[in-house]
């Protein structure tokens, strides 16, 4: 009886999102990040795969490949209408790329347009983006967990390799939001990763500045341009620790 009950419960919850409207706020994030500069289509540019309908708000799977054969790209910004902190993450690629593709896992407030914005070196602006419907609550819900618990094991990093040039790396961080309410009522301070940086010696591989819109454990799926055997790993959060990491592989 219990089952069937909370199984009625998702199949409502699941309707009542489907049903809602998406949140786009393409006007905001024009004017309050690009000042209104032109943005093209990027029809062919940049793919995006995510899905449709996402099974948990708090942990929805999102990947991009942007392909500029011709314009170096210099970073990657992505952005999520309906989270109350619009910007998810940007992305800076290694100098001279053309071709960049990553995976993510994002949070998701409500229905949302989420958008893929590329700005090459000559600083033309190419947009993509995707319709992804959501039970909602991606930014505040989730448990509590133990304080010193989290403490303890924040910044606790993985990267491994998976093929030549491709890496996945973890790292543990609850990346609260701010919105998140703790057992007593009131709403959690603000505690998230805003940096990550990827480097071979002096080269650098990735950057990126993160948001709370990224999911908690923060996990990307990245390509590198060439063969490398050492990758130094530094993030660092909004509470100004620094974590840091150098990883080789045979």
């Amino acid at each position: 009886m219990v089952k069937t009950l909370f199984s009625f419960f998702l199949f409502l919850q699941s309707s009542f999102a489907h049903a809602a409207p998406i949140v786009e706020n393409w006007k905001v994030i024009h004017e309050a990040f690009f000042n209104g500069r032109e943005v093209r289509e990027a029809k062919e540019q940049i793919s995006i795969q995510a899905p449709e309908q996402a099974e948990d708000a708090s942990l929805v799977p999102f990947a991009f490949k942007a392909d500029f054969a011709s314009h170096i790209i210099q970073k990657i910004y992505l952005f999520t209408d309906a989270n109350p902190i619009l910007h998810t993450a940007t992305f800076f690629p290694a100098s001279n790329t053309q071709q960049f593709s990553v995976s993510t896992r994002i949070r998701l407030e409500k229905n949302s347009v989420v958008r893929v914005i590329a700005e090459t070196q000559e600083g033309t602006l190419w947009m993509a983006q995707a319709n992804i419907r959501t039970p909602g609550g991606g930014c505040g819900g989730g448990g509590y967990s133990d304080e010193a618990q989290l403490r303890e094991s924040a910044g606790k990093m993985k990267l491994r390799h998976q093929e030549n040039t491709q890496f996945a790396f973890n790292i543990k961080h609850p990346m609260r939001t701010g919105f998140e309410r703790t057992a007593q009522g009131y709403f959690a301070k603000a505690w998230y990763i805003n940096h990550l940086s990827f480097k071979n010696g002096d080269l650098e591989l990735l950057k990126i500045e993160v948001g709370p819109g990224i999911s908690a454990d923060p996990y990307f799926l990245f390509s590198t341009q060439q063969v490398v055997q050492t990758i130094w790993v530094e993030a660092k959060d909004n509470e100004d620790k620094v974590f840091q990491q150098n990883f080789i592989f045979d």
